[in-house]
């Protein structure tokens, strides 16, 4: 993996922002001018098969058409208006709906590969240019190239997408990721089982209750998204108490260590599966909410969609203590 910095990002105002060229001063343009100049000379050089754009601002409708010329451009922005349309001359455009805030710059980078995967805008072993801010949030000021994975990280994309079904891919993917990681690395050198219960959260709050304080009681929407890299090892910490985490539709999570009280009744699971599984089963059964448990024993995860088992992952474990 290659890095590529230039100084000075290029600022905007945002009064200024629209789907069209942004204007911007001459003292400052060239910047990200000179990073798309050298995204499509880097692109060639390595033979990529895409430039991958993310960005919200800062750079001209004018230059990306031209960047697509040089290589396949996919742009992913989380501002509905930026470059909207582009599509008509052959640039693959998503919205990315998430606050900048809650993703560091270049975990935004990897949510957009990992949207394009399973969105099927990015082939599996594909080679990328991409494009992004590091310093600032308007504009571009780094490059990084990357190779894809021939089938996603962990899941296959497919599987992911028809898991989430209407939920957010970026939620339920970052449950899967911090999943796997837990059931491969535990805490502390500890082993550890949780589960996790995603969607239709007012009915899944009705079918359960709390097993103790709630430890995300009294934290802003933005300090406990899922989606927020930044808390996946305080949520690794709350996952040694007993309990589900109830997570949103939109990543918040709204409640941990509550105690699953739907009905069991009329389950049918693979033997051996334990109560955090018949939980899964259940909740998901007299809810659309998706659930993902992760085994205590094995770390092996599987995801719950209508009360059955429909995603299972062994994640290569470490030796654990």
């Amino acid at each position: 993996m290659g890095v590529v910095f230039l100084d000075s990002p290029v600022p905007l105002s945002p009064d200024r922002e629209t789907e069209n060229e942004i204007p911007m001063s001459k003292k400052k343009w060239p910047n990200s001018q000179a990073m798309l100049k050298v995204a499509g000379d880097l692109a060639e050089e390595v033979r990529a098969d895409l430039i991958l754009l993310v960005a919200d601002s800062g750079v001209s409708r004018a230059a990306v058409q031209a960047l697509n010329e040089v290589c396949q451009t996919f742009v992913v922005t989380r501002n509905n208006r930026f470059l909207k349309g582009i599509e008509a001359v052959g640039v693959r455009w998503m919205h990315f709906d998430f606050d900048a805030d809650d993703l560091a710059h270049f975990e935004r980078v990897r949510q957009g590969i990992t949207l394009g995967m399973e969105g099927g805008y990015i082939p599996g072993g594909s080679r990328l240019v991409c494009l992004s801010s590091l310093v600032e949030r308007r504009g571009v000021d780094a490059l990084v190239v990357v190779d894809t994975p021939r089938r996603g990280e962990d899941f296959h994309p497919e599987n992911v997408a028809a898991l989430a079904g209407d939920l957010p891919i970026e939620v339920v993917r970052a449950v899967l990721d911090l999943s796997v990681d837990i059931g491969q690395q535990g805490r502390e050198g500890e082993p550890v089982g949780t589960l996790f219960v995603i969607g239709d959260s007012e009915r899944v709050m009705a079918n359960s209750r709390p097993m103790t304080f709630d430890p995300f009681r009294g934290y802003s929407e933005r300090e406990k998204n899922i989606c927020n890299a930044d808390i996946r090892e305080a949520v690794k910490e709350v996952a040694l108490m007993d309990g589900a985490f109830i997570v949103q539709e939109d990543g918040v999570i709204l409640s941990g260590g509550r105690y699953i009280t739907a009905d069991v009744k009329g389950l049918v699971l693979p033997k051996g599966l334990g109560a955090r599984h018949v939980a899964a089963a259940a909740i998901t059964k007299h809810t659309a909410a998706v659930a993902v448990a992760i085994s205590e024993s094995t770390g092996i995860v599987r995801a719950f969609r209508g009360g059955e088992i429909v995603l299972t992952r062994a994640p290569h474990r470490r030796r654990l203590r």
